[in-house]
């Protein structure tokens, strides 16, 4: 289930309830407006492992590492307080719309998310917590940042027109061994497949031995996909591949799979009609890191921030 672990990582930058495996004494190590920050806080916030105690070369490598990260925490505060200024409020439905958002794009149930956070060691609590102050920074952006972002359908269109390239469809010729995540044995099953495949035995003598979807039937052939129609998983996938090559075992939240993919096409570009939405957010995700990076700048340059390592 690790792919779910790193969408929640994408999701959630702030959140990390690490804690150091090291003994260190609690200290202030930074001063953000009328807020302190600890050493403490800041280990929570991303693992800090210190190879020796007390050594001038590790304590300094150690340092590098936390201010690394505490650019990242104070651009956290910075947000919170501007909430506060800006009386926005995060309920218990926003919070629970998150994780029910979370629960469906990974196919998971509220007990699976549990176990996976309790088996990477993140606690639940901390993790609601990661969740409110990324709602907080989408609200304080919203209304903040990008209320003036013009992205009428002439701005659309000039971004379409520039980077047309990026919008020709592209289909692979797929071959596919699947291991269906029911089987209690779904993981040595699969790494089962691949040893086989290692061995130079077919690709499709392989699937039929080995697939629990109706592929098998067809030595794994899927025909050609269209790349959109891939999730994510094996969209990336995909794109190491080169024709005649297969990949290692990918988890999905389905179960466990290896591609190989046999052909490549390329058609036409979509029409700006039918691509209008995913141009939309991707010029809405470009501009928005443009004006999230300038609204920081403009919050550090107000703001009084002393850092003490």
């Amino acid at each position: 289930m690790k792919p779910i672990i790193l969408i929640l990582a994408a999701a959630f930058l702030t959140l990390a309830p690490f804690v150091s495996r090291a003994e260190v004494t609690d200290r202030i190590i930074a001063i953000v407006n009328d807020e302190i920050v600890t050493l403490r806080e800041v280990e929570r916030f991303v693992v800090v492992e210190k190879k020796s105690r007390y050594s001038s070369m590790n304590e300094y490598t150690r340092n590098l590492q936390l201010r690394e990260k505490l650019d990242q925490f104070i651009e956290g505060l910075l947000i919170g307080q501007q909430a506060k200024k800006l009386k926005i409020e995060v309920t218990d439905k926003d919070i629970q719309e998150t994780i029910d958002n979370i629960k469906k794009q990974n196919l998971i149930t509220d007990t699976e998310l549990r176990q996976q956070l309790k088996q990477d060691h993140i606690d639940y609590k901390e993790f609601i917590e990661g969740i409110k102050r990324s709602i907080v920074r989408t609200k304080v952006l919203a209304k903040a940042v990008m209320q003036e972002m013009d992205l009428n359908d002439k701005n659309l269109k000039a971004h379409y027109d520039a980077n047309v390239g990026d919008y020709v469809q592209e289909e692979y010729r797929l071959q596919q061994v699947f291991v269906s995540s029911q089987r209690k044995d779904g993981a040595e099953r699969a790494q089962k497949a691949l040893h086989e495949l290692g061995e130079d035995k077919p690709f499709g003598e392989v699937a039929k031995e080995f697939s629990d979807d109706a592929s098998n039937a067809l030595e794994g052939d899927m025909g050609f996909v269209k790349k959109e129609e891939l999730i994510p998983e094996l969209r990336e996938a995909v794109k190491l591949l080169i024709p005649g090559t297969y990949s290692n075992v990918i988890r999905t939240p389905f179960g466990y799979h290896i591609l190989k993919l046999t052909e490549t096409k390329k058609g036409q570009a979509a029409s700006f009609e039918s691509v209008k939405e995913s141009v939309r957010q991707k010029l809405f995700m470009i501009e928005s890191g443009k004006r999230y990076k300038t609204y920081i700048a403009k919050l550090r340059s107000s703001s009084y921030i002393e850092v003490k390592i």
